[in-house]
Parts: structure tokens; C-alpha cells; sequence
């Protein structure tokens, strides 16, 4: 499986580009949720990659699992963000609808592993 030729990597490439321009809009004082979003958001990417290499379906949803579960971290990243006023609520909006719209496709992806043969 190619995963780069994937609308799914295609957006979660999409979420750390929009993940790192929020980062470099942080005013300071927040580092902490600079360095955190930035793991997170790469994360989502990294183990999709990684989880298309794996040769058993237990271990490439046991992977797109951990994506899906950096997704979520990175919408709650934002949401802390734009609690503590370091965003502007519509831009956290604009970036949880592509965080939610990535982590369902995770979820679709991987549950259509069950219908591969």
C-alpha cells in the first residue's frame, strides 16, 4: 500500500502544516502547547505511515489507532488553546474541522481493513 498516494495522508499532512501556523501565531508563554501540538499533529502522520508498513491487520490498527488518538489530542490542544485566549475561536474552529475530518477517515480506514480479504 502506497499510503503518500492517500487522501487520508494527504490531509494529515494538511493538519501539520495548519498545526505549524498556528504554532508560529502562539503568543509567548505558550510553548508548552507549541511543542505538544507539534508532536501531536506529526504523530498522526507518522503512524499512519508507519502502520500501512506493518504486515499484520492487528498491528496496522493497533497504529492507525495511536493516529487517530494523536487526532484527538491535537483537537483538544486547540480547544485549550482557544480556552486560554493564545487562538481566536475561529481559528481553532477552522483547524477542528480538518483535526475531526482526519480522525474519521482514520476510523474509516481503518475499519475497512476488516473488509480486505
Amino acid at each position: 500500500m502506497n499510503y503518500r498516494n492517500t487522501r487520508l495522508y494527504k490531509r494529515s499532512l494538511e493538519l501539520v502544516g495548519v498545526s505549524h501556523q498556528i504554532i508560529a501565531e502562539l503568543p509567548t508563554g505558550y510553548g508548552f502547547l507549541a511543542d505538544q501540538l507539534r508532536r501531536a499533529s506529526a504523530s498522526v502522520v507518522l503512524n499512519l505511515a508507519e502502520g500501512c508498513g506493518k504486515p499484520s491487520l492487528a498491528e496496522r490498527r493497533r497504529f492507525f489507532g495511536i493516529a487517530r488518538g494523536s487526532g484527538y489530542e491535537v483537537g483538544a490542544i486547540l480547544d485549550v488553546a482557544a480556552s486560554l485566549g493564545a487562538i481566536e475561536h475561529e481559528r481553532a474552529a477552522r483547524a477542528l474541522d480538518l483535526c475531526d475530518h482526519v480522525c474519521a477517515m482514520l476510523t474509516r480506514f481503518a475499519q475497512s481493513l476488516n473488509r480486505r480479504p
